[in-house]
């Protein structure tokens, strides 16, 4: 018959393998948690997320991807999920041919160290012909056509868009951005940009 202090020798035994077995899995989890990438996107209605272009009357827009982690992220991809946006007769646009997409800039696929930033372009801003804007969006489309490279112009009034970043050994990140704004150029980027109503989600 088995005594009490026999099953306390038991368990404890069974304790001590139990540990000894998963200790070195724990060990590597924890390791791998604490060194890993971690993305974030971020985008604000800034000077440093603006840039002007060598054309005229263009102004290149850029989000941030930021690695928050402590290696690096590796072979990062951002891909526009969805996309819909208003003409300019106000119908609501579900972009569905071209999307999903791989942004082109910079060049894909792209590596971020550890707290450092890259830079990626959403669109260029630009004026058409009746003083108004328009947004240039160049991306490569998941689903092959005869155009490997696609430039899509839409118009700036109302615009949603799903941007998320893959990368070979970080979680996927995910942002939305819905803008409204009344599409009017104005005398500088500094009164477009005030114009803008950006909501993140």
């Amino acid at each position: 018959m088995i005594s009490s202090s026999d099953w306390i020798y038991i368990i404890c035994t069974f304790c001590i393998i139990a540990t000894a077995l998963t200790a070195p899995y724990l060990n590597d989890l924890w390791k791998r948690k604490s060194l890993a990438p971690k993305l974030k996107i971020i985008f604000h209605k800034e000077s440093s997320y603006i840039r002007l272009s060598a054309k005229k009357d263009t102004y290149l827009l850029f989000f941030e991807v930021k690695n928050e982690g402590n290696s690096k992220a590796k072979n990062c991809e951002a891909i526009i999920e969805e996309l819909c946006f208003k003409d300019k007769m106000g119908n609501l646009i579900e972009q569905k041919i071209y999307i999903p997409a791989k942004l082109l800039a910079p060049a894909i696929p792209f590596d971020i160290l550890p707290k450092a930033s890259s830079f990626p372009r959403i669109f260029s801003i630009v004026r058409d012909d009746q003083n108004k804007i328009d947004l240039k969006l160049y991306i490569e489309p998941l689903v092959t056509y005869y155009e490997k490279e696609i430039v899509l112009t839409i118009p700036l009034n109302y615009l949603k868009i799903k941007i998320v970043t893959y990368s070979e050994n970080a979680k996927k990140c995910t942002q939305q951005i819905e803008i409204n704004s009344p599409g009017i150029w104005g005398k500088d980027i500094k009164q477009i940009l005030q114009e803008m109503q950006i909501t993140l989600s």
